[in-house]
């Protein structure tokens, strides 16, 4: 079934023809999960986000990408999901390389949640 926002259907096709990819509607917005995997990005306010961390955040910042701010509640706060240079959802293989990226962060951040539930 079509997700209901064209654009956000549109980037989960792009990205799915690369990776099997789900969704699901969240706060308005949608998470893209890796098949069987954590919550690799974010669609949200007409754009998609990819996860970061530590160590794969710098990549985002040095093409310009910059956080989701998510304004729901008392302040803004930046979450780690950041956008790509809208150029690269045009080119497989760097659209390839940030999905990877965000899919590793995933990963890694569901690692240290399962590690702090023990």
């Amino acid at each position: 079934m079509p997700l209901k926002d064209p654009r956000a259907e549109k980037d989960l096709q792009t990205i799915h023809a690369l990776s099997p990819t789900t969704s699901r509607a969240m706060f308005g917005g949608y998470g893209f999960y890796s098949e069987g995997g954590p919550m690799f990005a974010l669609y949200a306010i007409d754009q998609t986000y990819f996860k970061v961390d530590d160590e794969n955040r710098a990549a985002f910042e040095e093409v310009g990408g910059g956080p989701f701010i998510w304004t729901g509640g008392d302040a803004p706060m930046a979450m780690s999901y950041y956008s790509i240079p809208p150029e690269d959802w045009n080119d497989s293989a760097k659209l390839r390389s940030w999905m990877e990226l965000g899919q590793a962060a995933a990963e890694r951040a569901a690692l240290k949640k399962a590690k702090k539930k023990r």
